[in-house]
């Protein structure tokens, strides 16, 4: 059975990720299609629009064959980290290649990049992506792209670009257009209370509640950026103006909201330190396709077979969003 992977958040599912997904099995003519998505969290550190279950659904209906998960301590991660650990899980279904959009839609000369930059002297005062948009003009998803194909080479996985179509509305404006009270595309799915201003009243009361010895020991949280933090807790009550006050030359606006993520998750660097390889497939939903390719692997379709460490941030973020818990349910798309 051939197969290909896609790399997907869904913050929140729009038609630019239905051109993916066709575009993916139009050009791959993969006989499965698995997109591994990220939950509650995403890549930049933000709060999901959508919940597990209503993206696994979405993506199932529009043509993948199985969806798995990729947690919040490895989604919200920077592009290198965030391919490692999405690459990690995809590769333990033994798959034949990935598929993602690219600006520049040549892997060849992603590659020739991918060089290029590992040559490049960083600069430590400047973040991953600073160091790249300083040294060339490489727009995000062709950032992605690179540390894709760095990972795809570790395990000969074949890497595949598609153009992305700037035709469509991005995720960020959709967001943006959403909270603006903009009808969109799919919103009957959305969650409203999926924002930093939501969670930062818990948040703000832990910061200055706790000692910053003891919020160091929390994963990101490096070079004093705890003592900054609480200071700024204390002065703002309002997320952006904390936000904001919080970036600088060396934390951009997605590192802080990661770092603030696994400082409200509680996660310190000791967990991610133990946890630092995703070698899980986390089964969220299949149709009749994806069930027959999973037969005889190894995977985790139930919430106790997790991890405790994936327990515990699990239980974190469905009581942050809900303050209930909900039991693991896998969805059976039948076709």
């Amino acid at each position: 059975m051939k197969t290909c992977g896609i790399i997907t958040e869904y913050n929140p599912f729009h038609q630019g990720h239905i051109y993916h997904i066709k575009k993916t099995k139009e050009i791959t003519q993969c006989d499965c299609l698995i997109a591994i998505v990220s939950n509650h969290f995403t890549q930049r550190g933000l709060p999901s629009l959508m919940s597990m279950e209503d993206k696994t659904r979405l993506a199932l209906e529009t043509g993948c064959n199985l969806v798995i998960e990729l947690p919040p301590c490895y989604a919200a991660q920077s592009a290198n980290y965030f391919a490692k650990y999405a690459i990690e899980s995809l590769n333990e279904l033994h798959i034949d290649q990935i598929c993602f959009g690219s600006e520049t839609n040549n892997i060849q000369e992603l590659k020739r990049l991918s060089k290029e930059m590992d040559q490049i002297e960083k600069d430590s005062s400047l973040s991953m992506n600073q160091n790249l948009y300083n040294r060339k003009s490489i727009r995000p998803n062709d950032i992605l792209g690179i540390q894709y194909i760095k990972q795809c080479e570790k395990y000969q996985i074949v890497p595949i670009s598609i153009s992305r179509n700037d035709t469509f509305k991005s995720a960020t404006q959709t967001r943006k257009d959403y909270f603006n009270g903009l009808s969109q595309f799919n919103d009957k799915y959305f969650l409203e209370n999926q924002t930093w201003q939501h969670y930062y009243s818990y948040l703000r009361k832990y910061l200055i509640l706790t000692d910053t010895h003891v919020l160091s020991t929390f994963f990101l949280v490096n070079e004093g950026i705890e003592y900054r933090l609480k200071e700024n807790a204390k002065k703002y009550i309002d997320w952006e103006n904390f936000l904001s006050a919080s970036v600088s030359k060396t934390y951009t606006r997605a590192r802080i909201q990661r770092t603030c993520m696994f400082i409200l998750l509680q996660i310190t660097k000791e967990q991610m330190q133990a946890n630092s390889s995703f070698n899980q497939v986390i089964v969220c939903g299949f149709d009749s396709v994806g069930q027959a390719f999973l037969k005889g692997k190894n995977v985790i379709t139930k919430f106790k077979e997790l991890p405790i460490f994936l327990q515990n941030i699990e239980l974190k973020c469905q009581y942050l969003c809900s303050d209930t818990f909900k039991a693991r349910k896998v969805i059976y798309y039948d076709r």
